[in-house]
């Protein structure tokens, strides 16, 4: 179980984005900080901007076969990353691109804004070489805000639809359920960052909401 705020923010997805290797961090995060995330998810950190702005679990997304950044991405930040990691990355087109805000991933598929130009969504599909659907859950839009994806569960907020569950189980190939953030914030993507190894959650997350999270994606021995 490891629950912090980042900059007194219980919204820790708003700075950081993970994949099964990498945690993408905005930089200047405290160094025992740091080392206590990478440990729990097992990855190697990578700080930096996306387009300048220190948030980048907002602007940056992807899963174990590429990575998509918001279209403000600076050459040298792409640089930066590319230098860092084993991964193919790609801008997202079109007017839309708070890519971590709209988009959620696994290595199966992933669920997107229904407002994406069909350019946005073929990048995505090449990129993270995965089928895409454009979808709500619980009615929400910003998909990459309202849940979390690993290629061992989906976790997503109350009031999502029987359907959605359905269509996201299908889609991802993963256990879905339901759950809560930050003692009782639906917006599980803002403040829940995981990957197959382990998870990280805000520092106003309940017991019982931390049970949901390890029984959802996978984390409780069996």
């Amino acid at each position: 179980m490891f629950r912090t705020n980042i900059s007194g923010v219980s919204c820790i997805g708003v700075f950081l984005t993970a994949t099964d290797d990498y945690l993408f961090t905005r930089p200047n995060l405290d160094p025992a900080l740091l080392d206590s995330l990478c440990s729990e998810l097992k990855v190697d950190p990578i700080e930096t901007t996306i387009g300048g702005s220190i948030t980048t679990g907002s602007l940056l997304c992807g899963n174990n076969s590429g990575l998509l950044a918001s279209s403000q991405l600076t050459e040298s930040e792409r640089k930066t990353i590319i230098s860092e990691v084993d991964l193919p990355l790609e801008t997202i087109p079109g007017n839309i691109n708070a890519v971590g805000n709209i988009l959620l991933a696994n290595d199966h598929g992933a669920f997107v804004h229904g407002r994406l130009h069909e350019k946005a969504i073929f990048a995505i599909e090449q990129i993270l070489d995965v089928p895409v659907i454009c979808s709500t859950i619980a009615g929400i839009p910003t998909v990459g805000t309202a849940a979390v994806a690993t290629n061992n569960g989906v976790l997503c907020p109350p009031l999502t639809s029987d359907i959605e569950l359905s269509q996201l189980q299908d889609h991802f190939e993963a256990p879905v359920d339901v759950g809560s953030i930050n003692f009782g914030s639906s917006l599980i993507g803002s403040g829940l960052v995981a990957n197959v190894h382990g998870y990280v959650s805000g520092g106003n997350t309940t017991g019982p909401e931390l049970g949901r999270i390890e029984e959802t994606l996978g984390f409780l021995p069996e």
